[in-house]
């Protein structure tokens, strides 16, 4: 029998290892996949690390990484390269800002701006990561406090019926008027 969900409840002592291993198991394994679209939804977003390829383990993932921590604009770049259509979700706050110059210059540079639609909603709360056959969706933002610090709780998904759900439901954002 496949177990469809599985939630994770972590705070300061517990859970942070596993929550960065999730992360990276899911974008690992959508990066090995041939998707169309992806969606970081989040209030507030920073340029975590995302993939630990220190040890050079995910170098063919994509050689340009390098030996080092590969940090989420990276990765949402990496997939820009490939033709997937990345989607951030945020509100237009200072904290965001940083991620939001840094993920629309190095897509700039690298000529794939068009595969970045960043929409900024000033009452957001919803927070959810959802890619082609894995979807999390819980308490915790995409910042340090919420993979290290805050006591956070996630669920992680691969029922293909809530993963549709959500996809419908985040395609909203593209036609709320957004502010």
């Amino acid at each position: 029998m496949t177990q469809l969900y599985r939630r994770i409840f972590k705070s300061q002592q517990t859970g942070n290892s596993t929550t960065r291993e999730l992360l990276q198991s899911m974008f690992v394994g959508e990066y090995l996949h041939s998707v169309n679209e992806i969606w970081i939804v989040s209030p507030w977003l920073t340029n975590i690390a995302l993939i630990d390829n220190r040890s050079g383990n995910f170098d063919s993932l994509n050689p340009s990484w390098g030996r080092r921590e590969v940090r989420l604009v990276d990765v949402l770049v990496g997939f820009m390269e490939k033709g997937v259509k990345v989607f951030v979700v945020t509100r237009g706050i200072d904290i965001n800002q940083p991620f939001i110059n840094k993920v629309s210059e190095l897509s700039e540079m690298h000529a794939v701006d068009d595969f970045l639609k960043v929409v900024l909603q000033s009452e957001l709360h919803t927070k959810g990561i959802l890619l082609s056959s894995s979807l999390l969706m819980g308490s915790m933002n995409l910042t340090n406090n919420g993979l290290e610090m805050n006591d956070e709780m996630i669920q992680f998904s691969i029922d293909p019926e809530d993963i549709a759900h959500t996809r419908l439901e985040f395609r909203k954002y593209l036609n709320e008027n957004n502010g």
